[in-house]
C-alpha cells in the first residue's frame, strides 16, 4: 500500500511539473521582448549620450568590444512566438544593424573621426528601429495581442472550449481598453487611422463574443476569430 501511495504521489508531481512547464512555455511565447536587444541598450546609451555629443573618439573605440559582443548576442536571439509575424522585418533590421556595426568597426580601426560620428548615428538609429519592431505601440495593444495569441494559436486549434470562452470575454474587455488608449508621441501622426482600425477591431471582437455567448457552431466561431485576427494585423501594420 505504501508503494502504491508513493507511485501515486510521484505521478501527481510529474503531472504538475508537465502542466507547470507548459504554462511557462506559453508565458514565454506571449512575452514580446528580446532580452539580448534590451541588454544592448547598456552599450548604446554611453555611445549615443556621451561619446557622440562630446565627440569622444577615445570612448568610441573603447566601446567597440562591447558593441561587437552585444550585437553577436542580438544576431543569435530567437523571437518569441507572439512576434512570429515580425520575423521578416526583424531580419531586415538585423541586416541594417550588421552593416552599421561593420562600418563602425572600420571607422574606429582607421581612426576616422567623422566616420565614427556618422556610423555611431547609424548604429543608434538601427538599434532603435529594432526596438520599435518588437515593442508594442501601447501597453493596451500588447495586452490585447497576448490574449488573441492564446486564442488563435492554442485554445482554438486545441478545441479548449473552457479557456477559449474565458479568453474571448477577456479579449472583449481588452478591445475596449485598446479603443480608448493614448498613442505615444512618435505615433500621433497615425491617430485617425489608429482610431478607425481600433473601432473595427472592437466591433469584430464584440461580434466574436456574441457568437460565443449564443453558442454558435465551431465554423462560425473560427470565422469570427479569423476576422478579429485580420483586423488586429491591420492595426498593427500601421506602425510597421
Amino acid at each position: 500500500m505504501k508503494n502504491l501511495s508513493l507511485i501515486l504521489i510521484v505521478l501527481v508531481l510529474c503531472s504538475f511539473n508537465i502542466t507547470f512547464s507548459q504554462t511557462e512555455d506559453q508565458l514565454s511565447e506571449i512575452n514580446s521582448t528580446v532580452p539580448e536587444l534590451f541588454d544592448f541598450h547598456e552599450v548604446v546609451y554611453p555611445l549615443w549620450h556621451t561619446a557622440y555629443p562630446n565627440k569622444d573618439y577615445t570612448l568610441f573605440k573603447q566601446l567597440l568590444p562591447e558593441v561587437n559582443a552585444g550585437v553577436e548576442k542580438i544576431y543569435a536571439a530567437k523571437l518569441p512566438g507572439i512576434l512570429r509575424d515580425k520575423e521578416k522585418e526583424w531580419n531586415a533590421g538585423l541586416d541594417k544593424l550588421r552593416a552599421s556595426v561593420k562600418d563602425y568597426n572600420k571607422a574606429c580601426e582607421e581612426n576616422n573621426e567623422a566616420g565614427m560620428l556618422t556610423t555611431a548615428e547609424e548604429l543608434h538609429s538601427n538599434f532603435e528601429m529594432l526596438v520599435r519592431i518588437v515593442k508594442p505601440v501601447t501597453k493596451e495593444v500588447d495586452e490585447f495581442h497576448k490574449v488573441l495569441y492564446m486564442i488563435y494559436h492554442h485554445y482554438g486549434p486545441n478545441k479548449n472550449t473552457e479557456d477559449l470562452s474565458k479568453a474571448i470575454d477577456d479579449l472583449y474587455l481588452r478591445s475596449d481598453e485598446l479603443k480608448n488608449c493614448v498613442l505615444p508621441k512618435w505615433a500621433t501622426d497615425k491617430k485617425d487611422e489608429f482610431t478607425k482600425a481600433a473601432d473595427e477591431l472592437y466591433a469584430s471582437t464584440k461580434e466574436l463574443k456574441e457568437l460565443k455567448d449564443s453558442k454558435a457552431d465551431e465554423k462560425l466561431l473560427n470565422a469570427g476569430i479569423d476576422k478579429v485576427h485580420t483586423n488586429y494585423q491591420k492595426l498593427e501594420a500601421l506602425f510597421d
